[in-house]
């Protein structure tokens, strides 16, 4: 005998939900910056202006000083020494036998330490203090810069040693400037000009014969190109 109660259909069955694994470490997206949560309004830094670099004393380490103190200078000095040929700076105290219309105490000077009879090829100038003989100080005028002079031996008197000494150039002389853009180069136009000869700058690049022309070079020549 058939049962009149109606079955009820059974619900439809479902598939079982897998969970992934999520990795140990989360991987940005390649493209995307990693996520930086931003900081509580109260907690913020406020960075400070950049401040300009301290340029520290009036003295420069040029070329010959460098390469002097790796060895590679043709005057090797017997360590330890310090090294530096020339200096600027304030007079702070003068001998005896120095007479005030030469210095005075307080004057703004530049020294040679290459023309003391001590010099030995020109050392001790990055010394923070340093004695040097009368003779190898010069007064520094009022409207210069005291950085303006700050490397002057080692351009203009390696300058003057090679057209005057070396040389001998004479007024209406051609000088041909090597290298003219760089410091004993622009010295020797500027020295060569004021010996009356006729320079021509030497440069490796266009570009950079426009200062050896405005310290009054006639004719430029650049490698290569002319």
């Amino acid at each position: 005998e058939k049962s009149h109660h109606a079955r009820r259909p059974l619900p439809p069955l479902r598939r079982p939900r897998q969970r992934r694994k999520a990795p140990p470490h989360p991987i940005p997206h390649p493209r995307r910056p990693p996520h930086r949560p931003r900081p509580h309004p109260h907690n913020r830094f406020h960075p400070r202006p950049k401040q300009r670099p301290h340029l520290g004393p009036l003295r420069r380490n040029p070329i010959p000083d460098f390469l002097q103190a790796q060895g590679l200078y043709q005057i090797k000095p017997p360590l330890p020494y310090t090294p530096g040929m020339d200096v600027v700076g304030l007079v702070v105290d003068k001998g005896s036998d120095v007479s005030d219309d030469l210095i005075r105490i307080g004057d703004r000077v530049y020294a040679n330490t290459a023309l003391c009879p001590s010099g030995g090829g020109g050392l001790g100038a990055l010394a923070e203090m340093i004695s040097v003989s009368s003779d190898a100080v010069f007064p520094v005028p009022d409207e210069l810069h005291m950085s303006s002079v700050a490397n002057l031996g080692r351009n203009y008197c390696a300058a003057y040693h090679s057209l005057k000494v070396i040389g001998n150039v004479r007024p209406g002389d051609l000088v041909l400037v090597d290298g003219a853009s760089g410091g004993v180069g622009m010295a020797s136009v500027e020295l060569a000009k004021a010996m009356g000869a006729k320079v021509i700058a030497g440069v490796s690049r266009v570009d950079k014969g426009t200062l050896p022309s405005m310290a009054g070079a006639d004719r430029g020549l650049c490698y290569g190109r002319d």
